[in-house]
């Protein structure tokens, strides 16, 4: 049976909200699997029940694997759960290190509460707060879409690495 896609990204130019995990899981998915070369993500913790799921690591993978210009970043505002959990998306990252990184932001923006994710600078999904699931979609809004992208580079410009996050080597 096939589903009716929620918006097609780089067409579909209908800004919308939703409220719900399960909309908003969607949408991610959505947006994910309609990515061919970037997709950038800012998350409190990498909340699980939106981002440790198969069928979200699976999409992100085809991304990576996609392009040899593939480009995943990911920032972790706290990533102490990450850590003492474990995640699939850093066992992906771990794996596929020359396509998806991940970093944690310098200390002067570890406040910030924001969540996004921008899939080739066209498509996003925004929440105001990062623990909230109410966010703003648009499958096609190259302008805001390359603001938040902007936004993320100045974060990520000053970002490091978690040394926690690295795959150990014994």
């Amino acid at each position: 049976m096939d589903e009716t896609p929620i918006g097609v990204l780089g067409t579909t130019d209908h800004a919308f909200e939703v409220d719900r995990a399960e909309a908003l899981r969607e949408v991610l998915l959505a947006l994910t699997t309609q990515a061919r070369r970037t997709v950038d993500i800012v998350s409190r913790h990498l909340d699980p029940t939106l981002l440790d799921r198969d069928d979200f690591i699976d999409a992100l993978k085809a991304v990576a694997l996609g392009s040899s210009r593939a480009q995943i970043r990911v920032l972790v505002l706290d990533p102490a759960p990450v850590v003492s959990h474990g995640h699939q998306l850093v066992e992906l990252a771990q794996r596929l290190s020359s396509f998806i990184q991940i970093r944690v932001p310098a200390p002067e923006h570890r406040e910030f509460n924001e969540a996004w994710l921008v899939a080739d600078k066209l498509g996003y999904a925004h929440r105001r707060f990062s623990d909230r699931f109410e966010a703003t979609v648009n499958f096609h809004d190259p302008r805001l879409a390359t603001h938040l992208t902007n936004r993320f580079d100045e974060l990520w410009q000053r970002a490091s690495p978690d040394p926690n996050l690295r795959r150990l080597h014994l």
